[in-house]
């Protein structure tokens, strides 16, 4: 190694005080004690050699302890400094080497240190986290979060952890009551729907079902009347056309035809030549009371009319057989008293019927 030069008294101290330590009984049980090898005395490396008893921990140590010598200056100037120096010296932990946030303890290996790292780090002095996120995904079935040390399972918007690391579905129809309003909820995969019935769209922000006005979307041809939960089409009977199958579009009406037996070639369409008064008009003049029977056949496409009409004297009393949306409704007058029935099903869709 290294000379080192002191000055006469210096050198005259260390060969007395050498000399007064060989007489010492003590001088062999204390032969390794580091305080009075190398820090009460000025040691060489064979001295320092004896104190470890090693060859790494003595190669780490005897030139470290040279530097102490040249920084503070030699062991015989008492200095604190100096001192500190040496103790720390041996103790490969003192200063500890080992990343504080990532070791449990350092342990001293004679020249060498080894740091006890925690659980999620690694390296020398324990200064790298380990990514667990990039094994098999850390375990977790969806998202992995790595953090210094550790690690933590995430989930997509709509999912929840079952466990620490097993995500599953949120069922917010049922976590949330209420979360549709009045509304009919719908759970899905990661997410939720609110549905209204046909007819209706859902406000968001109200949460409740709004009417859907389809006339708006011109789904009719002609006339478009809107209604709560739907809507309904209408053509111009009089105009010649009627309401096709698919309840929007408006189609030809067929005019009338010869038919077979029973039916004759002279049959009257009432919807087009209707101005207010009667096809046909009979009167009777009876002193007596009788029975009238009268039996007709008719088709037509109109809601709405007047079929037969029976009037009595004065018009007190009066018998009227109409259509009223589409159905049979009969109307009757006695003496002031009046009476109205109406029932059956809708038969204004063109084909011929028999009315008695």
């Amino acid at each position: 190694g290294p000379a080192v030069l002191l000055r006469a008294p210096e050198a005259a101290q260390f060969l007395r005080q050498r000399q007064r330590r060989a007489f010492q009984i003590f001088e062999e049980t204390k032969q390794g004690h580091l305080e009075r090898e190398c820090v009460e005395e000025h040691c060489s490396k064979e001295e320092a050699r004896e104190v470890f008893e090693n060859d790494p921990e003595t190669e780490y140590f005897y030139p470290r302890y040279l530097a102490c010598i040249q920084k503070y200056g030699s062991p015989y100037t008492r200095s604190p400094d100096f001192l500190t120096c040496v103790h720390n010296l041996p103790n490969q932990c003192s200063p500890d080497p080992c990343h504080k946030e990532g070791t449990i303890k350092c342990e001293d290996l004679k020249g060498d240190f080894y740091c006890e790292c925690k659980r999620g780090w690694q390296g020398k002095t324990c200064e790298k986290d380990i990514d667990e996120c990039n094994v098999q995904n850390g375990g977790c079935n969806q998202l992995c979060l790595n953090k210094l040390g550790s690690y933590r399972c995430s989930c997509y918007n709509g999912y929840a952890l079952k466990d620490s690391k097993i995500c599953e579905d949120i069922d917010e129809c049922t976590a949330s009551a209420g979360i549709c309003g009045e509304a009919h909820c719908k759970n899905l995969l990661s997410s939720y729907e609110c549905l209204c019935d046909a007819g209706y769209k859902y406000d968001e922000a109200r949460k409740t079902c709004q009417d859907v006005n389809e006339c708006e979307e011109k789904l009719c041809e002609q006339t478009c009347v809107n209604s709560p939960g739907s809507y309904s089409c209408h053509c111009d009977g009089r105009g010649g056309v009627k309401l096709s199958r698919d309840m929007n579009t408006c189609e030809n009406i067929i005019p009338c035809v010869p038919f077979a037996v029973g039916k004759s070639i002279k049959s009257l369409y009432l919807g087009r030549m209707f101005s207010g008064t009667p096809v046909i008009r009979l009167r009777f003049k009876r002193k007596q009371l009788t029975r009238l029977v009268a039996e007709f056949d008719f088709r037509t496409f109109d809601p709405e009319g007047i079929l037969f009409f029976a009037g009595g004297h004065r018009d007190s009393t009066w018998v009227v057989l109409a259509l009223r949306n589409g159905r049979l409704e009969l109307q009757l007058k006695y003496s002031g008293i009046g009476r109205v029935t109406g029932s059956g099903p809708l038969i204004n869709h063109g084909m011929w019927q028999t009315v008695s």
